[in-house]
C-alpha cells in the first residue's frame, strides 16, 4: 500500500509532496519506475528489433539504465549543492525512477509505428521530452529552485557527455590523421 500511496501522493498534490523534507519514501516506486521503464524501452527496442531477446539483454539494458541514472543524479545533486540548493541525492534518484514510468508510452507508439500509423522515432522523442519535462519539475520541487536553475541542473549531465564524446570523435580523427600521414 506504501507504494501506490507514495504515487497518488505525488500525482495529487507534487508541489506540497517534495517540498517536505521528512515526507514520503520514493525508493519503492523508484525502483519498479526503473524497472518498468526499462522493460518498455526493451520492448520497445524488441518491437524494432534493435536488441537481442533474452534476460541477459533486458538485464543489461536495466544495469546500463541504472548506472546512468545514478551518475546523473549525483552530478545534478553536486551542482545544486554547490549552489547553495538543499536537497537529497537518494530522493532525486528515486524521484527519476518514478519519472521513468513515462516510458511506457513508448508501447503505444511502437504498436502505431509498426503499423505505419506514427513514426516510431516521433514517440521516442515525446516520450524523453517527458521523461524530461519532469525530471525538470522534480528538481525545481525538490531543491526549491527556479525552472531555468533545473533545466540548467538536468542538462549539465548531458552536455558533459557530448562534450567527452565530441573530445574523442577529434581525438580519433587527429590519431587517424598521424596515421595516415
Amino acid at each position: 500500500m506504501e507504494f501506490f500511496g507514495a504515487l497518488s501522493e505525488l500525482i495529487d498534490s507534487s508541489k506540497e509532496t517534495l517540498e517536505n523534507r521528512s515526507g514520503i519514501a520514493f525508493a519503492r516506486p523508484g525502483l519498479v519506475g526503473y524497472a518498468v521503464g526499462t522493460l518498455s524501452i526493451f520492448i520497445f527496442l524488441r518491437m524494432c528489433s534493435l536488441v537481442p531477446p533474452g534476460l541477459f539483454s533486458f538485464l543489461s539494458l536495466l544495469a546500463a539504465v541504472l548506472a546512468f541514472n545514478f551518475f546523473f543524479a549525483g552530478v545534478i545533486h553536486l551542482f545544486l549543492e554547490m549552489t547553495g540548493a538543499p536537497g537529497s541525492a537518494v530522493r532525486l534518484f528515486s524521484l527519476f525512477g518514478v519519472g521513468e514510468f513515462f516510458w511506457i508510452l513508448l508501447l503505444p507508439f511502437g504498436f502505431l509505428g509498426k503499423l505505419g500509423y506514427f513514426n516510431s522515432f516521433l514517440g521516442c522523442s515525446l516520450c524523453f521530452l517527458l521523461v524530461f519535462y519532469a525530471r525538470t519539475n522534480y528538481i525545481g520541487h525538490l531543491y526549491l529552485v527556479s525552472r531555468n536553475k533545473a533545466l540548467l541542473a538536468v542538462w549539465l549531465p548531458y552536455a558533459g557527455i557530448a562534450t567527452a564524446l565530441m573530445a574523442a570523435f577529434i581525438y580519433s580523427i587527429v590519431w587517424l590523421v598521424w596515421m595516415v600521414v
